[in-house]
């Protein structure tokens, strides 16, 4: 709701792929299993680092994210040659979501802080 309310294109745009990418992992968790689900979860990171990276060449605001989905493109592959256990790979995920989902709350709220100081903001 932030994120609507930041008068941001470039932070409404993450905030719908990173929903995007939620529904995405939802869905993949619930019809897929094993070493196909941590496909599934590498190409929907993978996709959404691209997204971001797009992004990210025009402002800053998505380079973090960028990184992040990355690291987790990364962290997946791992997970397919060391299964430490279905619970620390989803524990890892919803973790890597929240601190996501803060970070754009946060950047929304800090833009939201400026415009209501009636300073000029590009983004």
């Amino acid at each position: 709701m932030a994120a609507l309310h930041s008068r941001s294109s470039q932070v409404a745009a993450a905030a719908r792929i990173v929903f995007v990418n939620w529904l995405a992992g939802l869905q993949l968790w619930l019809i897929l299993e094993g070493a196909s689900l941590t496909f599934g979860y590498i190409v929907v990171d993978a996709v959404t680092a691209v997204l971001f990276f797009r992004m990210s060449r025009e402002r800053w605001f998505p380079a973090p994210l960028c990184f992040m989905h990355g690291v987790l493109v990364i962290y997946h592959f791992g997970t397919l040659f060391n299964t430490g256990g279905l619970f620390w790979e989803k524990f890892i995920l919803n973790r890597a979501f929240d601190v996501e989902l803060l970070y754009i709350t946060a950047c929304a709220l800090f833009r939201i802080a400026i415009i209501n100081r009636g300073g000029a903001w590009r983004a």
